[in-house]
C-alpha cells in the first residue's frame, strides 16, 4: 500500500480560459493569502533535481498506481513529501534549460525561443533580460536571495549569470553539466562563488559541497530577521554516472548504470537530509515552504563524457549545431530503466520526450500551513505555476513582470483532489525542420493538454511549425484514465482531435523562432588561467 493517501471525492475544477492566465497570475497582490501566511514571511526553498525519474523516488509510490516501486532509498525526500503534498499531474519541459526558465520566469518557454534546446556554453544568449525572475519578485517582497547549483540559464555577459538576475548569492557552475568531483566541463573548470572562478572545490563531490553550502547559508540567514530564498538546483542525478563508494556500496543487488544512479540519488537525498536537520535545529522548519520538482524525467541514453562530448566537440569546432539526418521514432523506447539506469515507470517516455515521462515530473511542496498534508494532489499543474505561487505565499507581487502564464495554484492545493485553475498546457511546440537551434526534442515535436469534459486529453504531433504540419502520425491519448499513454484515441474521438489541433495551432501562433546568438559576441570557450567557463561578452 502507498504511505499516501487516497484523495477524496475530487472537486470540481474551475475553468479559465487560457487567454485570462496570464492577466490572473499578473494580477496577484498576495492579498488573499493574509491568512495563510504568518506574522514573519515564510522563507523559501526551492530544490530541484537533475534528471530525476518519476520512479526514482519513494514518495511517488502509489502516486499513479500501487504496483510500481523505486529501487531508489530516498529516505529524507520520503519524510519531508510526507509533511507536505504531493503532485501526481505536475509538468515541466523534456530537458534542462527549458524547465529552469519556466520555473524563474513564470512563462512559458514558447515566449522566448526556448523551445528547440537547451543553452549551450558556446552561445551568446541567455533568458532575456527583460524577463523578471523569481529572484526579483522575491527581493521585491523584503526576501535575501541566493542560488547554489546549477544555473544554465545563460553565462555569454555579467547581466545573465545569477549575480546579474538578482541573486544576492550564487554558488556553483553555469553550464548544464561536468564532471562531479573536478567540476570541468570540454577542458574548462566551472565552479564560481559570487561570480569569482572557485580553484580550491577539486575532489569533493558537488552534491556535498552545494550541501554544505545550503546548510552554512540557512545557518546565517537565522542569525537574521530576514525572510531568505534558496534556489538549490542539484547537479544531480545528471550525466556524467559518477557517485562516492560508500553510495554505490550500498546497492550491492543492483548492476550497471542502474546501481550508479540509485548512489547518486541517494547521494543527493542524504544532503537533503542535513539539509532538513538545519532547519530543525535553527528552528526554522515550521517557517520554511520546500518545493521540489524534477527539472525533466530519466534520460533513455547512458551517459556521455564531459570531456569528449562529440556534439559539443563538433559544435565548438564548426561554430553551429548541424541539423540531425536521424528518423525520429513515433514511440519512445521501452522501460522500465533507461540506459543511463533511471526510470519514470509507468510513465512511457524519457528526457527529451514530450510522452509523460519526459515531462511529467516528481514534485511536491512541503509547508506547516498546508490544509492536507500527507495527500497526493492530481490537479494539473505545470512549472510556470511556481513563480506566482511563491510570490503570493511570500506576499510579494509580480505587476513588473511580462504577463505570465503561470497561475496561482495555493488554493488548489489547500481544496486538495484534482482541483486545479489551469486546463491547458501547451507541453512543447519545437521549430521542427530546418531552423538553428536545430530541435534536440526526441521523437514527435509537439504536444499540448487541455481538458475536455472533465478528461485531459494530450495531442502529440511530428511537426506543427510555420508552414509544416505533420500530423500523419498524430497521437490522441486520454491522461485521466490513460496516463501511461497506451491507447491512441485519435481515429475514435475526432472532435476531441480536431479540438485540440486548434488549441495547437493557437499555441503555434503564440511562439516566437528559436532564440538566436549575439553574433558579435563571437562564441565562449574556457579561457584564463587555469581555464575556465565565465563570461566572455
Amino acid at each position: 500500500m502507498a504511505w499516501m493517501l487516497r484523495a477524496v471525492t475530487p472537486v470540481v475544477v474551475a475553468i479559465v480560459t487560457c487567454m485570462a492566465l496570464g492577466s490572473v497570475a499578473a494580477a496577484n497582490d498576495g492579498a488573499k493569502y493574509q491568512d495563510d501566511v504568518a506574522a514573519k514571511k515564510p522563507n523559501i526553498l526551492f530544490i530541484v533535481a537533475d534528471d530525476l525519474g518519476f520512479n526514482d523516488v519513494e514518495f511517488n509510490h502509489g502516486a499513479i498506481d500501487d504496483t510500481t516501486t523505486s529501487l531508489v532509498h530516498t529516505p529524507n525526500l520520503l519524510k519531508v513529501a510526507k509533511r507536505g503534498v504531493v503532485f501526481t499531474n505536475h509538468h515541466v519541459q523534456p530537458f534542462c534549460s527549458p524547465t529552469r526558465a519556466a520555473l524563474m520566469t513564470g512563462r512559458y518557454v514558447l515566449r522566448y525561443g526556448l523551445q528547440n534546446t537547451v543553452i549551450w556554453p558556446q552561445d551568446a544568449y541567455a533568458v532575456p533580460k527583460n524577463e523578471t525572475l523569481l529572484a526579483g519578485n522575491l527581493k521585491d517582497a523584503g526576501y535575501y536571495t541566493a542560488a547554489f547549483g546549477k544555473w544554465h540559464l545563460g553565462l555569454y555577459q555579467r547581466w545573465a549569470v545569477p549575480t546579474g538576475r538578482e541573486f544576492d548569492e550564487q554558488y556553483g557552475y553555469y553550464l548544464g553539466g561536468e564532471d562531479y568531483w573536478t567540476h570541468s566541463r570540454n577542458g574548462g573548470l566551472d565552479w564560481h562563488r559570487n561570480a569569482t572562478l572557485e580553484t580550491s572545490e577539486n575532489g569533493t563531490y558537488s552534491a556535498t559541497l552545494l550541501g554544505d553550502a545550503a546548510v552554512d547559508y540557512i545557518y546565517r540567514r537565522s542569525q537574521t530577521n530576514q525572510p531568505w530564498f534558496l534556489y538549490l538546483p542539484f547537479q544531480s542525478v545528471h550525466s556524467p554516472m559518477e557517485a562516492p563508494e560508500k553510495y554505490i556500496n550500498q546497492y550491492q543487488n543492483l548492476t550497471g548504470n542502474v546501481r550508479i544512479r540509485a548512489a547518486m540519488v541517494t547521494a543527493m537525498d542524504d544532503q537533503i537530509g542535513r539539509i532538513l536537520a538545519e532547519l530543525e535545529s535553527t528552528q526554522q522548519l515550521e517557517n520554511t515552504i520546500i518545493a521540489f520538482t524534477a527539472d525533466n524525467g530519466a534520460p533513455y541514453a547512458d551517459a556521455f563524457s564531459m570531456g569528449d562530448e562529440p556534439e559539443m566537440v563538433e559544435a565548438m569546432q564548426l561554430g553551429y549545431r548541424p541539423l540531425s539526418s536521424k528518423p525520429k521514432p513515433v514511440r519512445p523506447p521501452p522501460g522500465p530503466h533507461g540506459q543511463g539506469g533511471g526510470s519514470n515507470s509507468p510513465l512511457s517516455g524519457w528526457k527529451h520526450w514530450n510522452f509523460e515521462g519526459g515531462v511529467r515530473s516528481a514534485a511536491f511542496i512541503s509547508w506547516s500551513g498546508l490544509k492536507n498534508p500527507g495527500t497526493f494532489h492530481h490537479g494539473l499543474f505545470h512549472a510556470v505555476d511556481w513563480l506566482p505561487t511563491l510570490v503570493g505565499m511570500a506576499g510579494g507581487n509580480t505587476k513588473r513582470n511580462l504577463p505570465l502564464d503561470g497561475v496561482d495554484i495555493l488554493a488548489a492545493i489547500q481544496a486538495g483532489g484534482n482541483t486545479s485553475p489551469r486546463d491547458e498546457i501547451p507541453v512543447n511546440i519545437a521549430a521542427c525542420g530546418q531552423h538553428s537551434p536545430r530541435s534536440i526534442v526526441d521523437g514527435p515535436q509537439a504536444a499540448v493538454i487541455s481538458k475536455i469534459n472533465g478528461a485531459e486529453m494530450k495531442l502529440i504531433v511530428d511537426c506543427y511549425w510555420r508552414g509544416t504540419h505533420d500530423i500523419a502520425d498524430a497521437q490522441l491519448y486520454n491522461l485521466t484514465a490513460d496516463p501511461s499513454e497506451t491507447a491512441n484515441l485519435k481515429d475514435e474521438r475526432p472532435h476531441e482531435f480536431q479540438k485540440l489541433l486548434s488549441r495547437m495551432a493557437f499555441w503555434e501562433a503564440q511562439s516566437v523562432p528559436p532564440y538566436s546568438v549575439e553574433k558579435s559576441c563571437g562564441e565562449g570557450k574556457p579561457q584564463g588561467t587555469p581555464p575556465h567557463w565565465d563570461v566572455w561578452c
